[in-house]
């Protein structure tokens, strides 16, 4: 069959900088006036790695925790310019434990074994992993922080709120697709002669179709017997 087996990039050959994309949008909420002092660039450093930190941490950041991310700043920045500065301290972030594990802090009184309320914070990461598959968003974090969430009422209308959100179908994808095995219709290649129908087309279907009634089930808070 036709195939490639290679390709090459080449260029640009006369680059005059970094291009400006979407992510780099997103990483410079601002930047410093040309010829700004130092104490202006940093204060830009901050506003900068705080909204990283706490999106990347999932809480809000500590003055301990900018503290030490200014350093590696510092040192980036140092001979190198402001967006070198910015690069070092993205790299600290994503090497920062907060970011690459889920903590969830024990209470220092609690005895072995036994179970204890998780904080606000906590609750609103697993919410966001559970429904989203990715980290809380401004509002959830934000009602987290002021201690709300664990009220009922506040948390089911997160949950309704989230469920609703687009978001939401990367629990079908993956609680379906985990529970059910559905990953495993990609190593499926039954006997041609027996199935001379079956294709990578329809195995894809079969799996959307199942991922599609959990959605279902789950938006319209069906009964969970008619998945059998």
């Amino acid at each position: 069959l036709p195939h490639v087996q290679a390709f090459s990039v080449t260029g640009p050959y006369n680059p005059t900088g970094v291009s400006e994309s979407a992510s780099r949008r997103r990483i410079f909420t601002c930047r410093p006036a040309a010829g700004a002092s130092r104490n202006d660039e940093e204060t830009c450093a901050s506003q900068i790695i705080s909204e990283l930190a706490s999106k990347a941490f999932r809480r809000p950041v500590t003055p301990e925790d900018l503290e030490s991310l200014l350093e590696y700043y510092e040192q980036g920045a140092s001979g190198h310019g402001f967006e070198s500065g910015i690069q070092a301290s993205i790299q600290a972030i994503l090497s920062k434990p907060e970011f690459i594990f889920r903590f969830e802090q024990e209470p220092g009184g609690a005895s072995p074994g036994t179970a204890y309320q998780i904080t606000d914070l906590e609750l609103a990461s697993r919410l966001a992993y559970f429904l989203w598959s990715t980290i809380p968003d401004e509002e959830l974090t934000r009602i987290a922080s002021e201690g709300r969430l664990r009220d009922p009422g506040v948390l089911e209308g997160q949950v309704r709120r989230m469920v609703s959100d687009p978001r939401s179908e990367q629990l079908s994808t993956n609680f379906a697709g985990q529970w059910l095995r559905l990953a495993g219709l990609k190593q499926v290649f039954p006997e041609a002669l027996e199935f001379p129908n079956f294709t990578a087309n329809l195995a894809e279907s079969m799996r959307r179709e199942v991922e599609l009634l959990f959605d279902f089930i789950m938006r319209e808070d069906r009964d969970a017997l008619e998945l059998l």
